[in-house]
């Protein structure tokens, strides 16, 4: 079944979530006794019985922790320029599945799409629902963050100190040379938008961030949304997925 995630520390018997009950009580038909497995806020994942079902509620109690969390292996961000239709919530979902720590999304001078404040607040909730979802699916020990969007410069003030590595059309440098840096440890993948990068843009990454690597992809030009997953698949392999 989907992963169970609570938003509260587990310490005791606890009522599942109204949208968790009724996958459990009327989708999966489980009863009292059955077992789950559930991760709390801080990462722990512990085996539940249900010792109690009322109507569509279901209390559980933990048996024994499975796991204390994700590991201290540090972070892949994801920063990636805001993209059309639904172009960013497909990126989301299967950034979650291959195990990103963070998503930025980043309005770059070139994205087609603009957001004003209210836009951005309710694409952020539905980015943050959207990773909810597919690391239920697809069994990860915790949710990525989406964090709120930035423009590209606040997001080299806010990284400085993080390792990047920026794909880049002009590049020609593969990503291979770059990977043995980021094998460990908190690192940024920024990707453009559909219009790609401004040349500025680059020019600012380079000036201020304490450590950045330009990349390319390879001869073949990727839409902005492949870029994302061919880079942080790649980077996940060569950490082992962590």
């Amino acid at each position: 079944m989907r992963k169970i995630f609570t938003d509260f520390p587990i310490c005791g018997t606890f009522e599942l979530s109204a949208d968790d009950a009724h996958h459990v009580v009327v989708v999966l038909r489980h009863t009292v006794g059955d077992t789950l497995n559930v991760t709390d806020c801080t990462g722990a994942t512990y085996e539940c019985f249900i010792t109690r079902m009322e109507g569509h509620s279901a209390y559980l109690t933990p048996a024994r922790k499975l796991s204390d969390g994700p590991s201290a292996n540090g972070k892949v961000i994801l920063a990636a320029g805001l993209l059309k239709g639904d172009k960013f919530d497909w990126v989301v979902q299967k950034a979650t599945e291959l195990g990103v720590g963070r998503i930025v999304p980043v309005q770059m001078e070139h994205c087609v799409v603009k957001l004003d404040d209210k836009r951005r607040q309710a694409r952020l909730g539905r980015w943050q629902r959207l990773a909810l979802e597919a690391a239920k699916q697809c069994g990860r020990d915790d949710v990525p963050e989406v964090a709120p969007v930035m423009s590209f410069t606040e997001l080299v003030d806010a990284y400085a100190d993080t390792r990047f590595i920026i794909p880049y059309e002009q590049e020609t440098a593969p990503l291979s040379e770059a990977c043995h840096d980021v094998r460990t440890g908190d690192a940024v993948i920024a990707i453009g938008p559909e219009g790609g990068y401004a040349e500025k843009e680059i020019a600012y990454a380079t000036q201020h961030l304490a450590w950045c690597r330009t990349v390319s992809l390879g001869p073949r030009i990727l839409r902005a949304e492949t870029a994302s997953l061919a880079a942080l698949s790649i980077i996940m392999y060569e950490r082992g997925f962590k």
